[in-house]
């Protein structure tokens, strides 16, 4: 059996979140690196806990919403959900 490589997962959660969701649109400066990074823990938990899209995304619109003021795209939030589920996949067979 692979042992579950958790700080990977947590790598790739603060990845998607920058390159994929970033709602306010900052993926393309080098010196945003980091900000999305204040909720990798929360979607990591999110990932970690569940097979289904729904709240992994409903928590990212809410983020955007509530932290950012800012309208979320569902779609965005729920394609960024999707890759974050096919991460965790893949972390959890080995193919990290």
């Amino acid at each position: 059996m692979v042992k579950f490589d958790n700080d990977e997962l947590f790598r790739r959660v603060d990845e998607v979140l920058y390159y994929i969701w970033d709602p306010i649109g900052v993926s393309n400066e080098p010196f945003a690196r980091h900000e999305y990074h204040s909720y990798v823990r929360e979607v990591l938990r999110l990932v970690e806990e569940n097979d289904d899209i729904g709240p992994i995304s409903s928590y990212l619109s809410y983020i955007a919403g509530n932290y950012m003021g800012i309208s979320s795209e569902k779609k965005k939030c729920d394609y960024a959900a999707e890759i974050l589920l096919k991460h965790k996949k893949a972390v959890k067979q080995g193919l990290a």
